[in-house]
């Protein structure tokens, strides 16, 4: 009987902290679309969830990026690649979204200067 393989940790991080920046993006998005915004909301969606899920991002794409360079290093004795890559995609995911979001905004303002 050969001994089970470890779970990476870093594979576990990255794949929650994707699901966290997942899950919180909705939640914002209902958030805005079911409620009338109030100060207390706003607060609630602006100053906490948005900040989480920012970090979440981060978290994601550098625990994954590291998972991936551990299980590799280590000749694929842990396993966990899987749960890496889908921390990484969706934290680039979200990345890129937000960096279109962010340049349709800009095209926007700069477009009514004109």
């Amino acid at each position: 009987m050969s001994p089970t393989k470890r779970t990476n940790t870093l594979a576990i991080i990255s794949f929650t902290s994707g699901l966290i920046t997942l899950l919180s993006a909705v939640i914002i998005i209902i958030i805005y679309n079911l409620m009338q915004l109030t100060d207390s909301i706003l607060f609630f969606t602006d100053g906490i969830l948005m900040p989480v899920r920012n970090i979440s991002v981060v978290v994601a794409l550098v625990t994954g990026i590291l998972a991936h360079y551990q299980i590799k290093k280590s000749g694929h004795v842990e396993k966990g690649k899987w749960l890496a890559w889908a921390g990484i995609i969706l934290g680039a995911g979200w990345l890129l979204f937000g960096i279109c979001t962010g340049m349709v905004f800009l095209i926007s303002a700069l477009s009514q200067l004109l």
